[in-house]
């Protein structure tokens, strides 16, 4: 109880996120090494920017988050939407923000429905590469990496938090859909409109297939506006029941008894006028789980600058929610009992 008072406590006084100081750098990597093969460096090849915050230093090993854009946006833009480095900046992590390629999709749309990014390879090899040779280049600690995405891009996330599980601490979905919810670019249009046409058991069931022996658990946090025109709100109600099954069945098949599982719910106002709704399932005194739904948020990043496409001011700051909920699994020096 005083644990989870004192953590209330900290958040009303913690410091709001200033404008970055840290140093961004653009660069690009190649999942195949260096090659003259035309069509690998180009199948390869993705951009990236990469943040590290004003107090980084050699010789200590550092958080990253992993930041994947929406359609029409890209590594940039992504990163003014969110205002994540300001966060990093004081809770001292490294931000990724890969960039997709237009000549992987016109539109900028990570290719999340592809059956090979569902196995783990294609553009989501492309990506976990990348995580891997940049986590080792700026010194991120293996245990502490962390995986967030809007959109298509929280549908690769959610690809990459099961197929490659054992890189990732915890991941965040906003806006997103389930795991395997469409195989083309057509039925991932329909399941935007309508939800996946599989139930939860058989989605968990494929996620757990393919993140069985990466990881005990994927703590899992979703983000979703209830007025939502262009992914409709059913999906976040299935990503939660995709990685609930799938975290069932990780347990079972380690024969772990992490406890009864526990619902909470409560309700806030943002201070600029949404009110949302927050659902924890909770499993051996952790929130394994957490469902985020904003009353009157459209498909946008809640609490971002209206300046940007798909951003909404009005909503909760959807950036320090999901790094509140990483903070249970070692995101702050301070709440490192969960990874250990």
């Amino acid at each position: 109880m005083f644990k989870a008072i004192a953590k209330t406590l900290a958040s009303w006084f913690r410091r709001r996120a200033r404008e970055p100081r840290g140093k961004l750098f653009k660069g690009s990597h190649s999942a195949f090494g260096r090659t003259f093969a035309l069509v690998q460096l180009t199948a390869g090849r993705r951009s990236y920017l990469l943040y590290q915050p004003k107090n980084y230093t050699s010789g200590k090993l550092w958080p990253m988050l992993v930041m994947l854009h929406g359609c029409r946006q890209d590594a940039d833009a992504f990163s003014s939407l969110t205002r994540m480095n300001g966060i990093a900046d004081r809770d001292n992590f490294l931000v990724l923000y890969p960039e997709q390629r237009r000549l992987a999709n016109s539109m900028r749309c990570w290719n999340w429905y592809s059956r090979s990014a569902q196995t783990g390879a294609g553009e989501a090899a492309i990506l976990a590469d990348m995580i891997r040779t940049l986590a080792d280049e700026y010194q991120a600690d293996a245990k502490r990496i962390y995986i967030v995405g809007l959109s298509a891009g929280a549908a690769m996330a959610n690809n990459l938090a099961i197929c490659h599980a054992d890189l990732f601490a915890a991941c965040a979905m906003h806006s997103g859909l389930a795991f395997g919810s469409a195989t083309s670019s057509h039925t991932a249009l329909k399941a935007m409109q309508e939800g996946a046409r599989f139930d939860a058991h058989e989605m968990g069931k494929r996620a757990f297939i393919q993140a069985r022996g990466k990881t005990g658990m994927m703590p899992a946090m979703v983000i979703h506006g209830d007025s939502d025109d262009v992914v409709n709100p059913v999906n976040a109600t299935q990503i939660v029941d995709q990685f609930a099954v799938m975290n069932e069945l990780l347990a079972e098949d380690a024969h772990l008894h992490p406890g009864e599982i526990q619902l909470k719910s409560r309700t806030d106002r943002s201070n600029s006028g949404h009110r949302y709704e927050i659902t924890d399932l909770r499993r051996g005194g952790h929130t394994l789980i957490r469902k985020v739904m904003v009353s009157g948020l459209g498909h946008a990043w809640s609490g971002g600058p209206d300046r940007y496409p798909f951003g909404d001011p009005k909503g909760p700051n959807a950036s320090e929610l999901i790094c509140d909920f990483f903070a249970d699994y070692g995101l702050r020096e301070s709440h490192l009992t969960h990874t250990q």
